[in-house]
């Protein structure tokens, strides 16, 4: 007789690289994987590097709603973890300072299942770097001549300010500044970072090779912030380099997340690509690496056989992750 298992359970997928194949897409079968887990009652959630606005301009150029009444997931883990949006299937309101809602994680109501089924999607939760800490990073990364963008806190990330200085060829940090050409102004007075205020990030791009070791170095030098790098999602092989608020990561997130929803960390599967998911994965239950996660970051991965390794973003590798954990019962 199978032994019914009670306790609430949530998966967690990575989107560019994981979900999302190269061309930005969703496969039909993972996404049908997705719906059967809300059918079972497991919480489903994204987890990216993206922006929210980043991810709702993608998700449009799929054909779904910006909104995501038409795609299988409950939550949104962006920005790496410095903002949690909840979805509902009516609509979308983002919690916004500007209109006398306060964000204020003191003055955050705890949350619990049945308000979670009821109330507007909204943001849950949003961190952001301090006037002074926005100075400070800014400054070392001017005395290492990098190439940066500051954004503003959530929910304006869009826009932003930047400055241009490195020698070497950064066809990649081009390309994100033409990206957002209609929220971004170049830093061009010595005032512009002083009088910035809060910021959700501030990021720095640097080309492949080059990129670990930058990477490497703003980690030791800025210890009492979270750097995460990742693996560009614009030409696949520049490093991005991002200093969030000490509070900011992907794990951080899920750890919350869990909590409000009283799931255990046990219950808790996970799946990624990238060196920005990779706390993630440690933190989860279960966790998963896909076929076409960089080789540096399986070489550099000391336990690998903490991680189960699926098929690749283009080949459902979410799918085999879900019937993998059904194999084993998770479910």
């Amino acid at each position: 007789m199978k032994i019914q298992n009670n306790y609430k359970k949530m998966f967690i997928t990575d989107l560019d690289g994981t979900l999302f194949t190269d061309d930005k897409k969703i496969n039909h079968r993972d996404f049908q994987s997705l719906e059967r887990l809300g059918e079972m009652g497991v919480k489903r959630v994204f987890a990216t590097g993206r922006s929210l606005y980043s991810f709702q301009q993608a998700v449009q150029k799929m054909g779904f709603t910006p909104y995501c009444e038409d795609l299988p997931v409950d939550y949104l883990i962006f920005s790496t973890g410095a903002g949690i949006i909840q979805f509902q299937k009516n609509k979308m309101e983002i919690m916004d300072e500007r209109k006398g809602e306060s964000t204020d994680e003191s003055k955050m109501e705890i949350i619990d299942e049945n308000k979670i089924e009821s109330a507007d999607s909204k943001i849950l939760r949003k961190h952001s770097l301090e006037s002074d800490d926005v100075r400070y990073i800014s400054d070392y990364f001017d005395s290492l001549k990098l190439d940066y963008m500051i954004h503003r806190p959530i929910p304006d990330t869009p826009y932003c300010i930047y400055r241009q200085q490195s020698k070497w060829i950064n066809f990649d940090f081009s390309s994100r500044i033409k990206l957002y050409s209609d929220f971004c102004t170049q830093i061009n007075y010595t005032g512009s970072v002083r009088d910035f205020g809060q910021a959700t990030e501030l990021l720095t791009i640097v080309p492949a090779e080059q990129g670990h070791d930058i990477a490497d170095m703003i980690h030791e030098a800025l210890p009492q912030f979270s750097v995460i790098r990742a693996t560009s999602p614009l030409d696949g092989e520049s490093i991005w380099i991002e200093v969030f608020n000490k509070t900011v990561s992907k794990s951080q997130a899920v750890s919350w997340l869990a909590n409000q929803l009283d799931i255990r960390q046990q219950d808790v599967a996970a799946i990624g690509n990238d060196y920005n998911d990779i706390d993630m994965l440690n933190w989860a239950g279960h966790g998963f690496v896909m076929k076409n996660t960089p080789k540096k970051l399986k070489e550099r991965l000391r336990d690998k056989q903490k991680f189960t390794e699926v098929a690749s973003n283009n080949d459902c590798g979410v799918s085999e992750a879900i019937s993998f954990l059904g194999y084993y019962s998770f479910f």
